[in-house]
């Protein structure tokens, strides 16, 4: 039921006629029941002559009453819907698209299957979160990048519109304070200790992995081992030994591939690419405020000006001047209240979901620890009993340079 192509309106919510939750909340925010948007079927397109080239990926959304739209996209054109939702979401926490990749033989990454795997999941990642949130899900920018029906924008705009924003006079603290004055260290902090966090996991995750290779080929070498000549009593342990440590391998293999795909190590990357994301809001909003401040200024250099001037023409210039300026300042302070609203309840948010988040990870991590310690601590105790066991009268002498128990 390809419904691309259908006309759409260009509209939005306004922030003002949002509700959304309260900060407190730890559950993301909910896309529109039904709603499911997935990106696939990376292909490969060639530019002209053959040299260079891009992929486009299939991006279907899907809605139980309104049916399936399609549409292919590069990977340039997500990038421009993340650059459009910034303006048209001032606040929102939008999640990170996969960087850019740059080869001196581009072509390469068009025919790796695994690189472009990757990449449609990422992609899809990050629609699925967009699609989710209610200030971005009624935005034009993204039904345009979609090419939604009009009935379905319909229904995603009442959707949103049902939300609930935070008063508007939390917006910029009391008594003229910034409620965000240590946001940008906090969020520093954060994001760098969180990816610190995660290349720390990955890299234990790395070297549990080493750990089975050295376990396996150890047994390897223990059964090489046996088949040397002048080691009849000690055949029978080696064989055990190298029976023993295959049932090592494998339970710290299993260990080492369940923490390289852990929920701990995928939500520590998922926050900390937030906390940049939130780092990112708060440069635009100091940007804005910036501009308040130095529309705030020209605004009293004309007024003085003004209110200096005798000629009546320069006087009246000067007025009109003064009044533009004074409506443009007025529209800045209200979209600085309006950004530092709804990053302080995105910020609320945030921290909310990470601490939910990173504690039930945390405990099925932990969890999953203890249980694959005791398999490897199990095959251990195998070990010693089979090699114990295989010893006969083994262990009784004591070779040169040897001490005897």
């Amino acid at each position: 039921n390809d419904l691309v192509g259908v006309p759409r309106t260009r509209s939005r919510v306004s922030p003002s006629s949002a509700r959304l939750p309260d900060a407190r909340s730890t559950t993301m925010p909910s896309g529109l029941p039904g709603l499911v948007v997935t990106v696939d079927d990376p292909t490969a397109e060639s530019s002209y002559g053959g040299l260079g080239g891009h992929a486009t990926y299939r991006v279907l959304t899907k809605h139980p009453d309104l049916g399936e739209t399609t549409v292919r996209h590069r990977y340039s054109e997500f990038r421009s819907l993340r650059k459009s939702l910034l303006e048209a979401c001032p606040g929102v926490l939008l999640p990170l698209i996969p960087e850019k990749k740059i080869l001196a033989n581009s072509s390469m990454l068009l025919h790796d299957a695994d690189f472009l795997a990757r990449r449609a999941a990422e992609l899809a990642e990050f629609l699925s979160q967009v699609t989710s949130h209610q200030l971005c899900m009624a935005s034009a920018e993204l039904s345009n990048f979609l090419r939604w029906p009009q009935p379905l924008v319909l229904l995603v705009q009442e959707h949103a519109a049902a939300q609930e924003l935070p008063p508007l006079e939390r917006a910029d603290g009391v008594d003229g304070a910034d409620p965000l004055a240590s946001s940008e260290g906090d969020l520093v902090a954060e994001r760098d200790d969180l990816e610190a966090a995660r290349i720390v996991l990955q890299r234990l995750a790395s070297r549990q992995k080493d750990s089975a290779t050295d376990t396996l080929l150890f047994g390897k070498l223990c059964q090489e081992l046996s088949s040397h000549g002048h080691v009849a009593g000690l055949r029978a342990p080696l064989r055990s030994a190298a029976d023993g440590t295959g049932a090592v391998a494998a339970a710290l293999q299993a260990q080492a591939e369940a923490n390289a795909v852990s929920e701990l190590l995928l939500r520590l990357g998922r926050f900390a690419r937030l906390a940049g994301s939130a780092l990112e809001q708060v440069a635009l909003r100091r940007k804005l405020a910036e501009r308040a401040t130095s529309t705030a200024k020209r605004l009293a250099d004309v007024s003085a000006k003004e209110g200096r001037e005798t000629k009546d023409s320069k006087r009246d210039r000067l007025g009109e001047e003064a009044r533009r300026l004074s409506i443009l300042l007025q529209e800045l302070r209200d979209a600085h209240a309006a950004f530092t609203r709804t990053l302080l309840w995105e910020l609320g948010r945030f921290r909310a979901a990470k601490e939910d988040g990173l504690y039930c990870a945390l405990r099925s991590f932990s969890a999953a620890n203890e249980a694959h310690s005791q398999r490897v601590a199990a095959a251990w105790a195998a070990t010693a009993a089979g090699v114990a066991g295989a010893g006969g009268g083994v262990g009784g002498g004591g070779g040169p340079g040897e001490e005897r128990e």
